[in-house]
């Protein structure tokens, strides 16, 4: 039986290679599928020199304008998935229709990160509860688990869910630096349990149900009155094409089950985007499932109460109509970097900070835009700008900053890394961002080793200034 179906899908898979080759002089380019970037003819030169990676570039324009390549990927996801039961364009078949990312795969199996990242992790989350904290405002740190997290059981055969991956040992970190977390896992798995359905079946995110004790969950971590919304009216549909349905299924993707609230937006206004015709029609925009013009919101609701700046991901979109209800001011956005210049001059009550589970790594990524704490009393091994330890100190727009990457044999998986300034005698001691600048520092890769520090204040005796690097 096993030999026969592999029979019939390579000869349906090759016969299905034979036609663009057919349709090429026939058919224009095909159309991208999922999230992909447009296809692109490489240049033969670049830069004023030969383009070196023309024939990489030229492999990926071509494989992108292929014609009928959505209908050629449904066809080969279509057999592979439900004939071998294969991952096929990093989207995973797995049982009773449930599809299932391929990037969540590691952490569901307990391939995780390094202690030593993770701690990085954990530690770029509490310097910045410092920051914020210290300014007045309230805030929480949260993690959207993977859909597998929630729901193992749809999982495909084969991949055993593990007792510890990359989130788990996280949160031993976040509490031992008593970090203000909430657990949404936690949270959805005691829904879960009560029948609710809480992921979109052929997408990544969790429906509008799930964003609404989503959305409860992080009001009640961050401690002030809120609407929970209790008892709102809503609709389900079927008209919700998933991000990674449309990759596994380009020409035919399956609508799946979207919850849709009944609430009242007459008195909301956006500052940003503006809205070209109806708030109502803007908003219904944001939500749909094409994903655009979300980079940043920003919107004013005189029916709410308080003042939000969250920095979310994908799945923070869904939460958009509960957060804009609730706030009588929000600033929603969704960048590479924690930017709190816009809560500085504004001064919001409540910041949130939320990340996919999958993407935990992303976190130190990016250095956060805050000026470097302040520390008393360190003592720690003092590093020199040597062969083994890379140093660099340079005038950032009236700041200094302070970065590198140590020689690992100094740091320890739990080490914190200190920036000490000393100008005339006097000295004051910063602690860092445990992050790599890759740009500033000519390397490719970010390393568990790098250090950031943004330090204000020192105006023209920065040139007097006197750098060392301290780990604890």
């Amino acid at each position: 039986m096993k030999k026969s179906i592999g029979i019939i899908y390579t000869a349906v898979f090759m016969t299905a290679c034979c036609v663009p080759f057919a349709a090429a002089i026939i058919s224009p380019a095909s159309e991208t599928t999922g999230k992909e970037d447009a296809a692109k003819m490489p240049e033969l030169f670049s830069d004023g020199r030969l383009n070196d990676r023309i024939g990489t570039e030229f492999d990926d324009y071509f494989t992108k304008s292929v014609p009928f390549r959505p209908q050629i990927i449904t066809a080969q996801n279509t057999l592979s998935g439900a004939l071998l039961g294969k991952e096929n364009n990093n989207v995973l078949t797995g049982k009773k229709g449930w599809l299932f990312s391929g990037e969540s795969t590691d952490e569901f199996i307990g391939v995780r990160k390094s202690d030593r990242s993770i701690h990085n992790a954990a530690e770029t989350i509490r310097i910045m509860q410092e920051c914020v904290t210290a300014k007045g405002m309230n805030f929480v740190f949260t993690v959207a688990p993977d859909k597998n997290e929630i729901y193992p059981e749809y999982m495909p055969s084969g991949f055993i869910k593990s007792d510890e991956n990359t989130l788990s040992v996280l949160e031993k970190y976040l509490k031992d630096d008593k970090i203000n977390y909430v657990s949404l896992k936690d949270e959805l798995l005691s829904v879960k349990d009560n029948g609710a359905f809480l992921y979109l079946t052929g997408d990544t995110h969790w429906n509008g149900l799930g964003a609404l004790y989503g959305y409860n969950a992080i009001m009640k971590g961050l401690g002030e009155s809120y609407e929970s919304f209790s008892g709102t009216e809503y609709s389900v549909r079927n008209d919700w094409y998933g991000d990674i349905a449309k990759m596994a299924y380009p020409a035919a993707a399956p609508a799946c089950s979207q919850y849709y609230f009944d609430l009242d937006y007459s008195k909301l206004r956006f500052l940003q985007p503006r809205a070209a015709s109806s708030n109502d029609k803007l908003l219904e925009e944001l939500m749909s499932d094409k994903e655009e013009n979300d980079t940043t919101i920003r919107t004013m609701n005189p029916a709410g109460k308080g003042s939000l700046y969250i920095s979310r991901d994908s799945f923070g979109r869904a939460m958009l109509p509960f957060l804009v209800s609730n706030y009588r001011s929000a600033y929603i956005t969704r960048t590479r970097s924690f930017d709190l210049r816009a809560a500085d001059k504004n001064k919001y009550r409540d910041v949130v900070y939320e990340m996919v589970e999958r993407k935990i790594d992303s976190i130190t990524d990016t250095v956060p835009l805050l000026y470097a704490p302040q520390a008393e009393n360190i003592s720690g091994t003092k590093i020199k700008n040597d062969g083994k330890n890379k140093i660099l100190v340079r005038n950032e727009g009236g700041a200094l900053k302070v970065c590198g990457i140590l020689d690992k044999t100094k740091v320890f998986d739990n080490s914190r890394i200190y920036v000490s300034v000393k100008i005339d005698g006097n000295e004051k001691i910063y602690e860092a961002f445990p992050i790599t600048e890759t740009e500033l520092l000519k390397t490719e890769e970010k390393s568990d080793y790098g250090f950031t520090a943004l330090i204000e204040g020192l105006g023209d005796k920065q040139e007097k200034a006197e750098v060392t690097v301290i780990v604890k």
